[in-house]
C-alpha cells in the first residue's frame, strides 16, 4: 500500500523535484550495479582457475606422476577457460633449496624430494577492464 501511495503521489506531483532526482541519482546506482556485477564477475573466473589448479594438484597428491595428464585435467576442470589461457604443469625434485634430478640420489645419500608446479596463466575480463592473471600451486608429491 505504501509504494502504490507513494508512486501515486509522485505521478500527481507536478514540480519537478523527484524527475530531477532520479536523473542525477540514476547513473551513480547504476554504475555501482554494473561495477559490482564486474568484480563479482572477475573473482568467479578467479575462483574457476583455483578450483581447475586443484584438480590437478590433487591428481599429483594421489599419486600421479605425468605432468600432461594433471595439465588435461586442469584444463577440463577449468569450466570458464579463455582461448589465451596457458597451463603449465611440471614435476621437479629438490635437494635442500636446490633444484636435482628426481633420479640420482642427493649429495648428502639423501632421496630428493619430489614437488609438483602447476601454473595458470590467463586474462580476467570483466565489462570495464581487463587483467592478466596467475595462479600457481606447488605441493608435495610421493
Amino acid at each position: 500500500m505504501l509504494l502504490m501511495k507513494r508512486l501515486s503521489d509522485f505521478l500527481r506531483d507536478r514540480s519537478g523535484t523527484p524527475a530531477v532526482e532520479f536523473a542525477l541519482l540514476a547513473p551513480v546506482f547504476l554504475v555501482l550495479i554494473v561495477s559490482a556485477i564486474d568484480v563479482a564477475h572477475i573473482a568467479f573466473q578467479r575462483s574457476d582457475m583455483t578450483g581447475a589448479i586443484r584438480s590437478g594438484t590433487q591428481y599429483f597428491m594421489a599419486g600421479g606422476t605425468h605432468p600432461e595428464r594433471a595439465k588435461a585435467i586442469v584444463e577440463g576442470a577449468w569450466g570458464s577457460r579463455p582461448d589465451e589461457a596457458v597451463v603449465h604443469a611440471e614435476r621437479i625434485c629438490e635437494c635442500g633449496e636446490t633444484e636435482a634430478s628426481c633420479n640420482l640420489l642427493c649429495p648428502d645419500q639423501s632421496v630428493p624430494v619430489a614437488y609438483a608446479i602447476i601454473t595458470i596463466e590467463a586474462p580476467v575480463s570483466g565489462f570495464f577492464m581487463t587483467h592478466y592473471s596467475s595462479v600457481s600451486d606447488k605441493v608435495r608429491v610421493r
